[in-house]
């Protein structure tokens, strides 16, 4: 049922985005930004249950908690900036959104090199006399 009252409430935004675009344009943008931002805080109190599954996973295969974590932010960050980039192009600054995207995935990678340089190092222990 939750997916009918997602779809319901998209649709009905977009309809009345693009029925009062035509004589109060920044009005538009406002409530586009309201409607996106309403969605993304419905859908945020589904994600606890996705987050027990993954600390299940996690549990489960023996993986640390942090890489968990670190799964969980790399997703949440892509996600947001995918969002907040739509919201920028929907107001017309594909400029803006086009930084925004670039940012999350500057931190997406600051994010990932401690992962690499633990895996490089994995890696170098397993040749004879590699160090790093």
């Amino acid at each position: 049922m939750d997916v009918m009252a997602l779809v319901g409430f998209g649709v009905t935004a977009a309809l009345l985005t693009v029925a009062i675009r035509g004589q109060r344009p920044e009005l538009a943008i406002v409530l586009s930004l309201a409607a996106g931002v309403s969605l993304i805080l419905f859908l945020s109190g589904k994600l606890s249950g996705a987050l027990d599954v993954l600390r299940a996973l996690a549990g489960m295969s023996n993986m640390p908690d942090g890489t968990v974590w670190l799964l969980v932010r790399v997703v949440g960050i892509s996600y947001l900036t995918e969002f907040a980039g739509q919201l920028c192009r929907d107001a017309g600054e594909a400029g803006i959104a086009s930084k925004v995207e670039l940012g999350g995935r500057l931190l997406v990678l600051t994010l990932a090199i401690p992962v690499l340089v633990s895996l490089m190092r994995m890696m170098l222990a397993l040749v004879p006399g590699g160090s790093l």
